[in-house]
C-alpha cells in the first residue's frame, strides 16, 4: 500500500492511529469527543483540505494521549471547580502530548503544526488573547505552556505579560515560577493535580493582597474575583475547545453528504436450509474446480542448482572448473498471499434477492476457503445497532464470518433498511488493513443502488488508490455496473456464478 497516500485518508489514518495508540475511533455524526475509551470524529468533508486533516489527526493524537496517560480516577477526586479545572487542562494537554511524542516522535511535528494553527495566524499574532486582563492571567498560562514546543509564541507570551503586568504587578514573575516547576517535573496526572491547586492558592492569595491594599484600584480585583468563581460557559476556550470547534464546523450541512464510518451493529443470522446447502456445495465445487486451475501454474515446485542442497550428480562435471554451483534445492513459486471480504447487501431493496445473495456469499466463501493463502471474511449491512432498548439512525454493519474464523453455514439473514455502502466500506478497510496478506479484496454482493453514490463512489476511488481491489456481484440488477465499471458482473441464479466469478477473480488472484 501507498504510505503517503494512506495517512491522506482520514478513516485510514484514524484506523492506524487507532491501532498503534491502542483505541478505539469512530467517524459520524456532528460532535468531536473521547468517553474516556473511544474518539468519535464528526462527519467529515468528503474532500477535507490539508488543515482539516492536520486538525483530524491532531484531534486523534491528542485525546488519545489523554485515554492513555491521564489518571482520570485522580481527576475526578480532585473535584475542581470549572476555573480550577481550565488551569489543569493547559498543565495536563502539555504533558500528555509530550509524554506521548517520546513514544511516537511523530506526533511532535503533528502537535507543533496544530499550535501554529490554532494559537497563531498569517501575520503571526496571536488569536486567543482577551481584553479583560484577569482573563488573560488564563491565556497567558496557556501561551507560556504551549510556548515551550512552539518558540514562535513567545512574542504573544511577552505581549500578553504586559497587559497582566498592567493590572496586576509582580503576578507574571510568581507563577512562572510554578510553571517553570511543571516543565522540569510535571510527570504525572496527580502532579499536574496539585501544580495546579499552587497555581490557584498564589492567585487567591494575590487577590487577598490585592483587596488589602487599598491604594489600588477595585476594578481589577473584581475582574479576578468574577475569574476564579467563573462557570465553563464564562472562561476562554481551551486548546481541546477550540480543536473540537473547528472540526465540528466543518461538518457539512446534510451530515449523509460527509465521511462517516459505519459502527459495529448485530444481525440475526439463520442457517441456510438442506436444499441451499445442496446447492452451493454444488456451486461451490464448479466455482472451486476453476479456481484451482488458474493457480496451479503459480504454486508449481522447480528445481534450482546453486550452492547449496543435495549434490546433484549430473553437475559433478563443474568441479573440473571450479563451479560451486552443483547442488540442486527445491524450489516453490511464491503462494497467493490474499485476503478476501465479502459485502452482503440486506437492505430493503434486495427483499427478493436475498436468498439468492446469501448462497452466493456461502459459496463463494466455500471455494476461496479450500485455497492456500486465501484469508476470507464475510460481512452484512445495514444491521441493528441496539442501545437501550432503542435503534439508532446510523451506518451499521455486523460480521458474518470473521477473518480466521472456521467456515460454518449461518449465511441465512433477512432485509430491510438502507443501503450505506460508502460507510460500510470505509469500516471494512478498517478491518483489513491490519491483516498479514499482501493483497486485499473486497466483494460487494448487491443490487448496486447505494443510499448515497457520491459517498460510495469516493470510498471505492480512495480504497483502490490505496491498494484495496473492490469488485461488484450485481444480484438481478445491472446497476452494478455503473457503480463497478469494468470490475463487476451480474448474476440472475446460482449457476451464473461459478463463470462470473472465475471471469472477475482469475486476473486478480494469478497477479
Amino acid at each position: 500500500m501507498n504510505n503517503r497516500l494512506l495517512m491522506k485518508s482520514l478513516p485510514l489514518v484514524a484506523s492506524v492511529l487507532g491501532q498503534k495508540y491502542g483505541v478505539k475511533v469512530h467517524i459520524g455524526g456532528d460532535k468531536a469527543f473521547t468517553d474516556g475509551r473511544t474518539i468519535q470524529l464528526p462527519a467529515l468533508p468528503l474532500d477535507s483540505d490539508e488543515v482539516l486533516q492536520c486538525m483530524a489527526r491532531g484531534f486523534l493524537d491528542h485525546e488519545a494521549a489523554h485515554i492513555r496517560e491521564t489518571n482520570f480516577e485522580w481527576l475526578k477526586l480532585a473535584k475542581f471547580t470549572p476555573f480550577e479545572m481550565h488551569i489543569w487542562n493547559s498543565l495536563e494537554d502539555w504533558r500528555v502530548e509530550n509524554k506521548l511524542a517520546e513514544i511516537f516522535p511523530g506526533c511532535r511535528r503533528n502537535f507543533q503544526r496544530l499550535i501554529r494553527h490554532l494559537f497563531i495566524n498569517d501575520s503571526g499574532q496571536d488569536q486567543g488573547v482577551n481584553n479583560d486582563p484577569a482573563t488573560a492571567i488564563l491565556n497567558w498560562i496557556l501561551l507560556t505552556v504551549r510556548s515551550w514546543d512552539v518558540p514562535e509564541l513567545g512574542k504573544a507570551c511577552a505581549g500578553t505579560a504586559c497587559t497582566i503586568e498592567v493590572h496586576y504587578p509582580g503576578l507574571v514573575d510568581r507563577i512562572k515560577s510554578i510553571l517553570q516547576k511543571v516543565r522540569a517535573k510535571c510527570d504525572s496526572t496527580q502532579a499536574s493535580i496539585l501544580y495546579t491547586r499552587e497555581i490557584v492558592a498564589l492567585l487567591k492569595q494575590y487577590l487577598n493582597e490585592y483587596q488589602k491594599n487599598k491604594s489600588k484600584g477595585r476594578g481589577p480585583a473584581q475582574n479576578l474575583e468574577k475569574l476564579i468563581r467563573s462557570k465553563s460557559s464564562d472562561l476562554p476556550k481551551g486548546f481541546s475547545e477550540a480543536l473540537e470547534e473547528h472540526l465540528v464546523k466543518s461538518v457539512p450541512d446534510n451530515i449523509d453528504d460527509g465521511l462517516q464510518v459505519a459502527k459495529d451493529g448485530y444481525k440475526k443470522l439463520a442457517e441456510l436450509d438442506k436444499d441451499e446447502l445442496t446447492q452451493t456445495r454444488r456451486a461451490s465445487t464448479a466455482l472451486k474446480s476453476r479456481l484451482h486451475g488458474i493457480i496451479q501454474a503459480k504454486t508449481i515446485s522447480h528445481n534450482r542448482i546453486g550452492r547449496h542442497g543435495r549434490l546433484s550428480t549430473a553437475h559433478l562435471h563443474r568441479i573440473a572448473v571450479g563451479n560451486p554451483r552443483m547442488f540442486r534445492s527445491r524450489q516453490e513459486s511464491h503462494g497467493i498471499s490474499t485476503a478476501v471480504h465479502l459485502l452482503m447487501d440486506c437492505s430493503g431493496s434486495m427483499r427478493r434477492r436475498i436468498g439468492l445473495a446469501s448462497q452466493i456469499s456461502h459459496t463463494v466463501v466455500s471455494a476461496l476457503n479450500s485455497i492456500n493463502g486465501v484469508n476470507v471474511g464475510v460481512s452484512a449491512f445495514p444491521a441493528i445497532r441496539a442501545q437501550g432498548g432503542e435503534n439508532y439512525d446510523e451506518p451499521t454493519v455486523s460480521p458474518i464470518l470473521n477473518h480466521g474464523q472456521k467456515l460454518h453455514s449461518h449465511f441465512s439473514v433477512a432485509a430491510s433498511g438502507s443501503t450505506p455502502l460508502g460507510e460500510v466500506l470505509w469500516w471494512t478497510f478498517q478491518q483489513m488493513l491490519p491483516l498479514p496478506e499482501k493483497r486485499k479484496i473486497i466483494l460487494c454482493i448487491t443490487d448496486g443502488v447505494p443510499d448515497n453514490p457520491a459517498n460510495a463512489q469516493q470510498a471505492i476511488k480512495d480504497g483502490s488508490q490505496n491498494g484495496f481491489e473492490i469488485y461488484g456481484l450485481g444480484i438481478k440488477s445491472e446497476a452494478v455496473f455503473h457503480l463497478f465499471p469494468g470490475k463487476s458482473r451480474v448474476i440472475t441464479e446460482l449457476s451464473d456464478l461459478a463463470p462470473a466469478m472465475f471471469d472477475l477473480l482469475q486476473e486478480s488472484l494469478t497477479k
